[in-house]
């Protein structure tokens, strides 16, 4: 193993740099902290580049974790308590922070028969963007398409609310809502928009081969989509004018999950 203790260290400066979408859009990497994510990014074969242990933090769970990333081949660092300060998102830090690669998906990855798509449409709130990419996972989504505009689902706090579905769950990133429309519509998936006005979720036929646009918290689904595709609600009982994106986005998505049970 490796030690860094100085905060000049170049590696730890990399790792710093993470903290920013431009950086981690550049390196194509992304931070991972805690050992629970990062044990399972191991055991699920995901690749990671460094892995950082805070010298204090250096015995059990974090022990395990370096001897596991060591059987492939990544060299853990144990770092200084002020230079680990650097790169912990939270505030009572586990002592173990990770940087893994982006996976890059293909079209047939996420395009495939019958499977269905989250579409997140400019949705700003980094929560909302982690808790839907593990509503999606849970609802057995093929994928989710990001059109840019939105939080960026690698940021810390997306990557703790999706709870470790960022590992697993296929992600394609659309410049705009008309490049989005055509590759859903290429797919052949019927497109549903999220609006009060649609039809009620339980009414649409959305089993499989459609895709769910959540829109941007206070500007709604771009018109683009409105025009062209079916509009899908969540009825309400009582006094709420609306629901949160994220839970919206859940009720549709286990609407379709429990449609899909039905079929069987």
């Amino acid at each position: 193993m490796r030690e860094i203790s100085s905060k000049e260290n170049t590696t730890l400066k990399t790792v710093v740099s993470l903290s920013q979408k431009k950086n981690r859009d550049a390196l194509g990497m992304y931070l991972l902290e805690g050992p629970n994510p990062l044990r399972e990014a191991i055991e699920q074969g995901v690749r990671l580049k460094y892995i950082f242990i805070e010298a204090a933090s250096f015995e059990g769970e974090a022990e395990e974790i370096a001897a596991l990333a060591e059987q492939q081949s990544v060299s853990p660092y144990i770092v200084a308590n002020d230079c680990f300060r650097l790169v912990s998102d939270t505030v009572n830090s586990q002592g173990i922070v990770g940087v893994a690669l982006k996976r890059e998906y293909s079209l047939e990855e996420l395009f495939f028969p019958g499977g269905n798509i989250l579409v997140i449409d400019r949705i700003q709130d980094p929560g909302n963007i982690g808790t839907m990419l593990r509503a999606a996972e849970a609802c057995g989504m093929a994928g989710v398409l990001i059109i840019k505009g939105s939080s960026d689902p690698y940021g810390p706090k997306a990557v703790r609310a999706s709870a470790g579905s960022i590992l697993r769950m296929p992600l394609l990133f659309c410049e705009d809502a008309s490049e989005a429309l055509n590759l859903l519509e290429d797919g052949g998936k019927s497109v549903w928009c999220a609006d009060m006005e649609g039809l009620p979720c339980y009414e649409a036929d959305i089993a499989r081969d459609a895709a769910f646009v959540i829109g941007n918290e206070g500007g709604g689904v771009d018109e683009i989509f409105l025009k062209k595709a079916q509009r899908i609600s969540v009825p309400m009982a009582g006094r709420a004018e609306s629901l949160n994106a994220a839970l919206a986005a859940a009720i549709i998505m286990y609407e379709s999950l429990r449609q899909r049970a039905i079929e069987i």
